[in-house]
């Protein structure tokens, strides 16, 4: 049985404590969260031990602790949960700054014997696995254009409803609040910019529109759409608003040879030797898929899928897109 320790209670630690709790190999061991009351709620509902103090946690007999507070709060726990001796997942965006995205890399890197990964659930996708699937082939061609189209609705007067989870929930502040507030061009984006460097290649340079249209106007860009270009010289769309009601997903790529296309669960698929082929997802299971990946690869000691690098790789497109929406130019991004 691998025991499971929980840092951060909230949104993401409760949906994948849910997710954990159905592995019959999983036990939720331990729970952490700043203000106590929710991790107390939590465990009432997936069992486990609640503790005053991570540093409390860690000194518990864990396999792994998943580390899911808000992003700017990623390094110290992180570094902690690696320096302890556990493996490590670490909720989406790596951090909100390269300088503390590579402090965690370099703590992975101190510790080669430990499973570390960062929690991007649409590389999970069925839809979009079979996407990679597709564009692996031997005979795709290069990547020439790809898109990325994820609507969303938030306000932050309202109780939301998230299509990916399922579920009702009420916006935390910081995602639109304070010093650590960059919008959904940085953390939500950072989604788009780490599934289409897996589909098509690193990216080279971006260049951003956005602004602030329904939310509070001192608050952050609540629309945006952001070209890439990737360093094999295709090139990219991403946009995730916030601010469309009617919420649609539209992933594809077109390439030298042919065109694949998520439209919203459906797998379009076109090449020259025959007619358009389409398969429909039936049923999104990318949650359970991602943890039992990092379950599986702490059980067999084998490599996750998104690595801490890739999870840097990912921000330093959400970083180089923010400049330029504040820039209102061409940024090229930091090579990792």
């Amino acid at each position: 049985m691998l025991k499971v320790g929980l840092i951060g209670c909230g949104l993401m630690g409760a949906l994948h404590a849910r997710t954990l709790k159905t592995f019959p190999d999983v036990t939720v061991a331990a729970l952490y969260n700043r203000s106590r009351d929710k991790a107390e709620k939590l465990a009432e509902e997936v069992g486990g031990a609640v503790y005053d103090s991570y540093e409390e946690l860690l000194a518990q007999d864990l396999d792994a602790v998943y580390i899911s507070t808000p992003d700017h709060l990623h390094v110290e726990y992180a570094e902690a949960v690696l320096d302890s001796g556990k493996h490590l997942f670490l909720e989406k965006a790596i951090a909100t700054s390269l300088a503390d995205g590579a402090k965690i890399v370099a703590a992975g890197q101190r510790h080669p014997e430990l499973k570390a990964m960062v929690g991007y659930p649409i590389r999970f996708d069925p839809a979009n696995r079979k996407l990679k699937a597709i564009l692996s082939q031997p005979n795709a061609g290069k990547p020439l254009q790809a898109w990325s189209l994820r609507t969303h609705f938030l306000d932050p007067q309202q109780t939301i409803y998230d299509k990916y989870r399922d579920e009702h929930y009420e916006i935390p502040s910081w995602y639109f609040e304070g010093e650590h507030a960059v919008g959904p061009i940085y953390s939500h984006g950072s989604h788009d910019y780490d599934l289409l460097t897996w589909l098509c290649g690193e990216v080279e340079s971006v260049f951003a529109y956005g602004g602030t249209y329904l939310f509070p106007q001192d608050s952050i860009a609540d629309g945006f759409t952001v070209s890439l270009r990737f360093r094999n010289g295709g090139i990219a769309q991403v946009s995730t608003p916030w601010i469309t009601r009617v919420e649609y997903d539209m992933i594809g790529v077109a390439t030298e040879k042919l065109t694949v296309v998520n439209n919203n669960g459906e797998v379009r698929y076109k090449d020259d030797s025959g007619p358009e082929e389409r398969t429909t997802i039936q049923h999104n299971d990318m949650w359970e898929r991602m943890h039992r990946h990092f379950i599986d690869c702490v059980k067999n000691d084998t490599a996750p899928l998104v690595s801490l690098k890739d999870g840097l790789r990912a921000i330093a497109v959400s970083e180089a897109a923010y400049r330029s929406l504040k820039e209102r130019r061409e940024v090229y991004v930091e090579q990792v």
